[in-house]
C-alpha cells in the first residue's frame, strides 16, 4: 500500500530528484497544529524500508497516540491586524540522499497529517461520549478515502475508537 502511494505521487521520471541529486542531507519533520500524534509506522516505512539509505530519528516525545501541543497563536501587528504565528515543534530528523528525502516528504506529510487528524477527531468524539455518559461505542464505518483505508482505520484506533 505505501509503495503504491509513493508510485502515485511520482508516476514517472523524477525531475526534482535529478535537480537535488544524491548528496546526503538532513530534513526536519514538524508538527504545526495541536492534536493526537498518529502515523509514525507509515513514515518509518516510507523512509527506512522503501526509500533506501534514509534514517529517521524521532524526538522522545513523539509517541504514537500522545497529545502534542503545537499551536497557532494570533498576534496583532502595527496596523491592528491579526497575524497567525505558528509555534511548530520538531518531531523527527530524517537523513538520507536528497532525492529520496524529496521523494518521500509529501507522501509522509500527507499520511501523518491525515492519520493524526483522524486520531484527533476520534479522540474528541470518544471524550465527548464519555462526558455525556453515552453507553454506546464510538467506531468507524467502512466509509473511508479510497487507497487510504488503512491509515484512517489506524488513526481511529490510535484516537481511541
Amino acid at each position: 500500500t505505501v509503495q503504491t502511494w509513493l508510485d502515485d505521487d511520482m508516476p514517472s521520471f523524477d525531475v526534482g530528484g535529478l535537480v537535488v541529486g544524491t548528496s546526503v542531507k538532513t530534513a526536519k519533520l514538524y508538527m504545526k497544529s495541536p492534536g493526537i500524534f498518529a502515523g509514525k509506522p507509515f513514515v518509518d516505512l516510507i523512509f527506512t524500508k522503501l526509500l533506501k539509505d534514509c534514517s529517521i530519528e524521532w524526538e522522545d516525545f513523539a509517541v504514537e497516540g500522545s497529545f502534542l501541543p503545537a499551536k497557532s497563536d494570533t498576534d496583532g501587528d502595527d496596523n491592528g491586524k491579526q497575524l497567525k504565528k505558528n509555534t511548530k515543534i520538531v518531531l523527527a530528523t530524517i537523513t538520507g540522499p536528497a532525492n529520496n528525502l524529496l521523494r518521500g516528504e509529501r507522501t509522509a506529510l500527507n499520511t501523518l497529517s491525515r492519520c493524526s487528524g483522524v486520531a484527533t477527531s476520534s479522540y474528541e468524539a470518544v471524550q465527548k461520549a464519555k462526558t455525556e455518559n453515552w453507553k454506546g461505542m464510538v467506531a468507524g464505518t467502512r466509509k473511508t478515502t479510497p487507497g487510504f483505508r488503512i491509515v484512517e482505520k489506524y488513526g481511529l484506533l490510535v484516537g481511541g475508537a
